[in-house]
């Protein structure tokens, strides 16, 4: 861990800053603050790379600071993890509303901490990274916002759905249409047991994570401020920042935001089937050796015994005759047995010769499974 990352702790319990301080301490720098109006006079001479935030503060409450760091500019992207003890979903949309990032629910415990640090570390990685990328890829949103308009957003993401193969190159597609609106967004797909969830800050962030398991369930479309949920089968889509000041285009927004999530639906049905197709191809392929192998010893038994049969009633036949020598059978007799001894072979043979014709019904069987690969 990079120790020399700046992590703001803002809380009016000194216990809590001292066990949080202790935590931290070799991970990363820390300063302490008591209160919400503390830090904001000390974010004018240092900007913390992570800020840890109590909720129920002295003065300002950690609500409305998250709110006021996320309105400023030049506060804007530093991450928040507020921490409480409560941990009801209406205090963590409350969080994620403000902007929050992460939670942390108290008491805590230290490898909690650690870990929660370590995923914070990796995301600010990325978003250093991804800086310039970012915004070479708003620029481009723009201009196509100029040229296709809001509707072209949604005929180009079915046009590259085709190519989305899995669950997140799929939530990547989502995720840019909605980029070239200007607007935040948040998507979880559902396959099976899978479920991914991402937006433009990363991908299975807690705190997102909870609030879109929550709406999952709020109807196919809702809205709720600025903030606006699509629901279609197994695609959840939450738009962060609708405008409320142009209904007009709100509309428009609600009505290719549906096309978009009903076409991410259609794919995600598509990629299941391709999956389904693709096991069976698969078991396909892994048994048809097995049956090539199991054709291959019937056909070998199926001669030793046609051969073993065969000259099992030529012995017989001769020591039949032989007995007819010393029995003393009359000729009439002795045609009899002979009669019945043939009558008999010859249903033998009759019934070897029937057992052999499964053979090549499993052997077309085969041959049909092979040409199903081929194609």
């Amino acid at each position: 861990m990079d120790a020399g990352l700046l992590v703001f702790v803002v809380d009016d319990d000194e216990i809590v800053l001292s066990v949080l301080e202790e935590i931290l301490a070799g991970l990363c720098r820390v300063e302490c603050f008591a209160s919400a109006e503390a830090c904001r006079g000390r974010l004018a001479e240092q900007k913390p790379d992570l800020l840890l935030l109590d909720l129920t503060l002295p003065g300002m409450d950690g609500y409305t600071f998250c709110r006021t760091l996320k309105d400023d500019w030049e506060t804007q992207d530093i991450p928040v993890i507020f921490v409480s003890a409560n941990d009801d979903i209406e205090t963590r949309l409350r969080c994620y509303e403000a902007g929050g990032e992460d939670f942390i629910l108290k008491p805590f415990e230290p490898v909690e901490i650690q870990c929660k640090l370590q995923v914070a570390e990796r995301i600010i990685a990325s978003k250093r990274d991804l800086g310039e990328q970012a915004g070479y890829a708003r620029r481009t949103a723009m201009s196509a916002m100029t040229s296709m308009g809001e509707l072209g957003a949604v005929l180009q993401f079915l046009s590259k759905s085709f190519a989305c193969n899995d669950l997140e190159s799929l939530a990547a597609a989502v995720l840019e249409a909605t980029r070239q609106w200007d607007l935040q967004a948040a998507v979880q797909l559902r396959l099976g047991s899978r479920v991914h969830s991402a937006s433009g800050n990363g991908s299975e962030l807690p705190l997102e994570v909870a609030v879109l398991n929550h709406v999952r369930n709020s109807g196919r479309i809702f809205q709720f401020k600025s903030r606006c949920v699509f629901n279609y089968g197994n695609v959840t889509l939450l738009l962060n920042n609708m405008p409320q000041d142009d209904e007009e285009r709100a509309g428009r927004i609600r009505d290719n935001a549906a096309l978009l999530s009903e076409g991410a639906e259609a794919r995600l049905r598509a990629i299941e089937s391709e999956l389904l197709a693709r096991r069976r191809r698969e078991g396909i392929e892994a048994v048809l050796p097995r049956v090539r192998q199991v054709l291959q010893s019937v056909q070998t038994n199926y001669r030793r015994s046609s051969f073993e049969l065969t000259q099992g009633m030529l012995e017989f036949e001769q020591k039949l005759a032989k007995s007819f020598v010393s029995l003393g059978l009359t000729e009439e007799q002795e045609e009899f047995l002979t009669a019945l001894t043939g009558e008999q072979m010859r249903t033998m043979i009759a019934a070897q010769d029937q057992g052999g014709m499964i053979v090549g019904p499993l052997q077309e069987l085969a041959d049909s499974l092979e040409e199903l690969l081929r194609n």
